[in-house]
C-alpha cells in the first residue's frame, strides 16, 4: 500500500495530514520509532515523536506527532514521506494503518491462493502455497475429519499425523478425543482459528473451520513446528479457510461428499466406532438379510474426481440399492444380496464388465448378516484385492473365497516354513518331472481342480482319457497316494495351495 493512499484513508476521521510525500515503495506493515534505531527500512512505516529520532535522521516513511519543534520540516527531501498527528491520537491512527496494511496483505493474499486454485484446478498446490506463506505445515479435513490435501513442502514427521495421512483418515477414537476438547467444544460456529492441544501429539495445532453455505465442511489445521504460532498465523488462517471455502466448490466439489446418513454410518464403522455408538443409527435403517462388501480401487489412477463423479454413479447403476462411502482412496461398498447366499454370477459379470471399462479392481467379501460387521467384511474384500494382484494379476474381480486359505497362509509367522506342511507326494513329482521331461506334477492338480473327474480334466488338458488314465496310474505308482481317500485328496489339494503360494509352482 502506498503511503498517500493510506494515510488519505485514515484521515477523515483523525487529525492527520500529509506534509511530504513520495510513493515509491510499497509499504508492508508498521512499527513504532524506539530511539535506538540508526537505520529503517523502506516497506515500513514508522510511528513516534521527533525526540525519539536518532540524530533528527528521518525514516523514509513516517507519521510523527505534531511539536512545537519541527525545524526537521526544513530538511525534507525526496524519498521522504512524513503525515504530522496530534500526540493524542498516535495509537489510533497506528491502530488504523495496521489494520489497513492487514487488510491489504490478506485480501491480496486470498487472491494469490484463488489464482493458484485456477491455474493449478487442484487443491493440492493452494495448500503447499499456504504451508509456504505459514512457514508451518497445513493438513486440510473434511468434517468426517478424512483427510483431503496436506502439504509437502515441510516433513510431517509427528507420529500421530504421519499414521493419520497414511491412512487418510483419523481414526474414530482420535475424532472423538478432539471433539471432547474443551478448546473444540467452545468454538464458536465460525472460522476464527482455535489453538489446539492433544495428549497424543507433542506438537499445538491451529484450526479454522471451513463452511460453504452456512454448512460446516471441513477444516483447515497448521501444525506448529517450523514457525511458533505468531498473530500472523492467526491472521492469515481464516484466509486460507476462505480460499478452501471457495476454491473447493469451483474447482474440486468431488472433495466434499453429500454425506447420506449410510454414507456416515460405513464411514464411522470404517474408522472404528464402537457398537454402542453406531447402534442407534442401525435401529432407523433396514438392510437385506444377506450382504457382501466391496473394496473398489484404480487399476489406472485417473484421480479421485473420476472415482467420486463417475465410478460411483455407474456402480449404483451397476447394482441397484448398493450403498457406499469414499474409503482410504477407493470405494467401500455395501451390496445388497436379498435372500442369495453369495453375489450371483449375473453381479459378477456386471461388475467385470464395470472394472474393465473403468480401470479397476474389485475384491468381493464373503456373505455376512450383521451390518455391524461390515469393518470386517471389507477388510476381507481388500486382502482378496491384495492376494489377487500378487497371484492373479489379470484379474479384475477378486472373491475372497477364493483367497481365504492363502489369507491363513499370510498370517503365518514363519513364511519359511510353510513348505514343510506340504504332502511329500508333490515334492516326487516334481523331482520326477524335471529328470524326465513330464507333466505328472501338474496334472495331478488339474485332476484335483476338476473334481476328480477324469473327463473334464482331460478335456481341460487337451488329452484323451486312457492318457490321463496312464498318468494317474503312474502317480499313484510313484507316490503312493490313494486318490480315493478323500483326507489325502485334502492334504495334496492344500499342498498345492501352498505350492501357489510361495511360488514353487512355477
Amino acid at each position: 500500500m502506498l503511503f498517500t493512499s493510506l494515510i488519505n484513508q485514515i484521515s477523515p476521521k483523525t487529525s492527520i495530514k500529509i506534509v511530504h510525500s513520495d510513493d515509491i515503495f510499497n509499504l508492508t506493515d508498521v512499527a513504532f520509532i524506539d530511539g535506538t534505531q540508526t537505520e529503517y527500512e523502506n516497506e515500513i512505516l514508522y510511528f513516534g515523536c521527533s525526540e525519539q529520532l536518532t540524530n533528527n535522521k528521518l525514516p523514509p516513511h513516517c507519521v510523527l506527532t505534531r511539536s512545537p519543534n519541527e525545524q526537521f520540516l526544513n530538511s525534507l527531501k525526496i524519498g521522504v514521506s512524513l503525515a504530522l498527528v496530534d500526540a493524542k491520537e498516535l495509537f489510533l491512527v497506528f491502530n488504523a494503518a495496521k489494520a489497513l496494511m492487514d487488510a491489504s496483505r490478506t485480501q491480496g493474499f486470498y487472491g494469490e491462493l484463488m489464482d493458484c486454485a485456477a491455474h493449478s484446478h487442484s487443491i493440492e498446490p493452494v495448500i503447499n502455497l499456504a504451508a509456504a506463506k505459514l512457514g508451518n505445515s497445513l493438513v486440510l479435513l473434511d468434517s468426517s475429519f478424512k483427510i483431503l490435501a496436506y502439504s509437502t513442502i515441510f516433513p510431517i514427521d509427528d507420529p500421530l499425523w504421519e499414521e493419520n495421512i497414511r491412512l487418510g483418515y483419523c481414526t474414530y477414537e482420535f475424532v472423538n478425543a478432539v471433539q471432547n476438547l474443551d478448546a473444540v467444544k467452545n468454538a464458536a460456529r465460525n472460522s476464527d482459528p482455535v489453538v489446539v492441544t492433544c495428549y497424543a501429539s507433542p506438537l499445538r495445532k491451529l484450526s479454522s473451520k471451513i463452511f460453504i453455505r452456512e454448512n460446516f465442511v471441513g477444516i483447515v489445521l497448521m501444525l506448529e513446528k517450523e514457525t511458533p504460532i505468531s498473530p500472523l498465523h492467526f491472521q492469515l488462517l481464516p484466509v486460507i479457510s476462505a480460499a478452501a471455502r471457495d476454491a473447493i466448490p469451483r474447482y474440486a466439489p468431488f472433495l466434499i461428499s453429500d454425506n447420506t446418513i449410510y454414507q456416515k454410518l460405513l464411514y464411522d464403522l470404517l474408522i472404528g466406532a464402537p457398537p454402542e455408538m453406531i447402534a442407534p443409527q442401525v435401529a432407523e435403517l433396514p438392510f437385506s438379510p444377506h450382504l457382501c462388501a466391496l473394496c473398489i480401487r484404480q487399476s489406472r489412477y485417473l484421480g479421485q474426481k473420476h472415482l467420486k463423479e463417475e465410478v460411483a454413479e455407474q456402480l449404483v447403476r451397476c447394482l441397484p440399492d448398493t450403498r457406499f462411502t469414499f474409503h482410504e482412496k477407493g470405494i467401500a461398498a455395501l451390496v445388497p444380496l436379498g435372500d442369495a447366499p453369495k453375489l450371483g454370477l449375473d453381479m459378477q459379470k456386471k461388475l467385470i464388465v464395470l472394472a474393465e471399462k473403468e480401470h479397476l479392481r474389485i475384491g468381493v467379501s464373503n456373505l455376512f448378516f450383521q451390518i455391524e460387521t461390515f469393518a470386517k467384511r471389507y477388510a476381507q474384500a481388500m486382502r482378496a484385492l491384495e492376494l489377487s494382484l500378487r497371484l492373479h494379476p489379470e484379474e479384475v474381480v477378486s472373491l475372497y473365497s477364493d483367497y481365504a486359505f492363502y489369507d491363513l497362509l499370510s498370517n503365518t509367522k514363519e513364511q519359511d516354513v510353510l513348505g514343510l506342511y506340504c504332502h511329500p507326494a508333490l515334492a516326487l513329482l516334481n523331482q520326477y518331472d524335471h529328470a524326465n521331461g513330464t507333466d505328472f506334477y501338474h496334472t495331478l492338480e488339474a485332476y484335483l481342480s476338476w473334481g476328480c473327474s477324469v473327463k473334464d480334466t482331460a478335456e481341460k488338458l487337451f488329452i484323451h482319457r486312457n492318457s490321463l488314465n496312464y498318468r494317474l496310474d503312474r502317480i499313484q505308482s510313484l507316490t503312493q497316494v490313494d486318490l480315493s481317500d478323500t483326507k489325502e485328496r485334502f492334504l495334496l489339494e492344500m499342498s498345492y495351495h501352498i505350492d501357489h503360494y510361495t511360488g514353487r509352482d512355477s
